[in-house]
């Protein structure tokens, strides 16, 4: 049988097992015929797209097993009692879910029904990776071109940044996988641990960043459902991803000392947060394409919000952790930050429909506070807050055209995560203290309104001001948080620190069924040589 491309939304070396299985060789008059549709111009151009459209969708969960509202929510710094996605499962620590006694390994066995929130990134980064791979191999190989070789250049670029993102996705969060790219004999695939996964991301972005900044390009607002990025923008983006990648990595603090940092501040000090700070942003359809799946949770105050840690940490003067059930909860904020100010939101309407106070003068940006306690109390009401995050709903009310019903531009990075990035770098390697607080001021003054960091803080207390604004500034910005909670040895006892590979992967070649976290099970697995 002749294997022409890894599967989408299958195991990736099922596919390879099937080779020269007659019996198996079939064609499926549904499926388009892919060596022709990889030799239409226009078709290999829409496959380029698609793979950052699924990439993206992969990094908010859309298809309903979302790890990343999960993750949120593992991290405590989300919180939903709800069990879609499996977030009450998961989240749990008071023993009220049926299947463990507090936080839950795992559930990586072919029949426990919560184990989609380890499949959906394994599938979706891979099926991510099979596009960019595609169209990597007609530009590289069958020397396709893409109307004329500038609009080629564009697309070889970006499928190669997908190449780098889904691995790099893949090896923070899993603990061993395939590195499969354009030129991988797919035949040979075996298993390269999370190290080796994470390294070959990095070469991706390096190629990227010079092929970047050697052709001159712009993207199709389309590919994002509303913006466009130049060449050099897409090399920023890169240089993020890159730091990014090094940073989050890590899954304890001890692996945490042992990062690169020295790498980590030559990438972000050409990432998105330099010549002309940015945010990669796409803009939701309603659910169609490009969907917000985290935020349409957690930035709908009916449905998902901030946690009592969080909440406390943004005004410790009002707002209760744990959460005060029978006093109704906290009152309306007084928060030196201005981004949650006095929590004011929307108008009358609004106040009605979700327990608001109508924006005044000291409303906050991105949090709001609500009299509504929307978490039933036998699922773990402690956990939330009258806080709610409201920071990309774009109309301001909360309502059918808002982030919370699929709508509105969103961020998957921010400029100021690369500053964080770079101000922790310089922080862990003894480097300039003043640039350090001044990356770390970009947000916390200019958007927080808070009294600056400078460099008399010493690193214990730009320590503490950098953690503050990777909660605060970076709130429901994918998993980040789980990431740097997990890198800080912050997360709550008996939370996973990784993911196995999937049981229905496992299963194709009879290996054994594995898991992380619980009471049971390891963490993660050791750090590789």
């Amino acid at each position: 049988m002749h294997l022409t491309r890894l599967a989408r939304g299958l195991g990736i070396l099922a596919a390879v097992t099937v080779a020269g299985c007659k019996s198996l060789d079939i064609k499926n008059p549904n499926a388009p015929d892919a060596r022709r549709a990889l030799s239409d111009p226009a078709a290999l151009e829409a496959v380029a797209a698609g793979s950052m459209r699924t990439w993206m969708n992969t990094w908010e969960g859309k298809d309903g097993n979302g790890p990343t509202d999960v993750l949120c929510t593992m991290a405590n710094s989300c919180t939903a009692s709800w069990n879609n996605d499996n977030m009450r499962h998961y989240s749990d620590i008071t023993g009220t879910s049926s299947d463990c006694p507090a936080r839950c390994e795992w559930g990586n066995d072919p029949s426990n029904v919560t184990r989609g929130s380890i499949e959906t990134y394994w599938y979706g980064y891979y099926s991510a990776l099979s596009s960019a791979n595609d169209v990597l191999k007609a530009i590289r190989q069958n020397h396709l071109v893409i109307t004329d070789a500038a609009t080629t250049k564009r697309t070889e670029t970006v499928a190669q940044l997908m190449q780098a993102a889904s691995m790099a996705d893949l090896a923070i969060n899993y603990d061993k996988g395939y590195i499969a790219f354009d030129s991988t004999n797919l035949t040979t695939l075996v298993y390269s641990d999370r190290k080796k996964m994470r390294d070959a991301a990095l070469a991706k972005f390096d190629a990227t960043i010079a092929l970047a900044n050697a052709n001159v390009f712009t993207t199709p607002a389309g590919w994002t459902n509303g913006t466009s990025y130049s060449n050099t923008q897409i090399a920023r983006i890169a240089n993020t991803m890159a730091a990014r990648l090094l940073a989050y990595w890590a899954r304890s603090a001890a692996e945490n000392a042992q990062v690169d940092w020295a790498r980590v501040i030559s990438y972000a000090s050409k990432g998105m947060s330099t010549g002309g700070a940015f945010d990669f942003i796409f803009t939701g359809d309603g659910g169609t394409a490009f969907y917000p799946d985290e935020l349409i949770w957690f930035d709908d105050m009916t449905s998902g919000r901030v946690h009592t840690r969080i909440a406390h940490m943004m005004d410790p003067a009002t707002q209760k952790d744990p959460f005060d059930s029978v006093g109704g909860g906290s009152p309306p904020p007084h928060s030196l930050d201005k981004r949650l100010g006095d929590g004011t939101f929307g108008n009358a309407d609004t106040q009605a429909n979700n327990g608001t106070i109508p924006k005044d003068a000291g409303a906050g940006t991105d949090f709001a506070w609500s009299s509504q306690n929307v978490m039933r109390p036998s699922r773990g009401m402690y956990h939330q807050s009258n806080i709610a995050f409201t920071r990309w709903d774009c109309d301001g009310l909360d309502d059918g055209n808002s982030i919370g019903y699929g709508y509105c531009p969103f961020p998957v990075m921010m400029a100021s995560q690369n500053d964080l990035i770079w101000a922790e770098g310089l922080i862990r390697t003894g480097g300039d203290l003043n640039l350090a607080a001044t990356l770390i001021n970009n947000s916390r003054v200019k958007r927080g309104g808070l009294a600056p960091a400078t460099a008399a803080d010493g690193v214990a207390g730009l320590t503490t001001k950098l953690i503050y604004e990777q909660e605060v500034e970076l709130f429901a910005l994918g998993a980040t948080s789980y990431y740097n909670n997990r890198r800080y040895d912050s997360l709550y006892l008996g939370t996973p620190a990784e993911m196995p590979v999937p049981a229905k992967e496992l299963g194709v070649f009879g290996q054994p069924l594995y898991t992380w976290g619980g009471a049971a099970n390891p963490r993660q697995s050791p750090t590789p040589p």
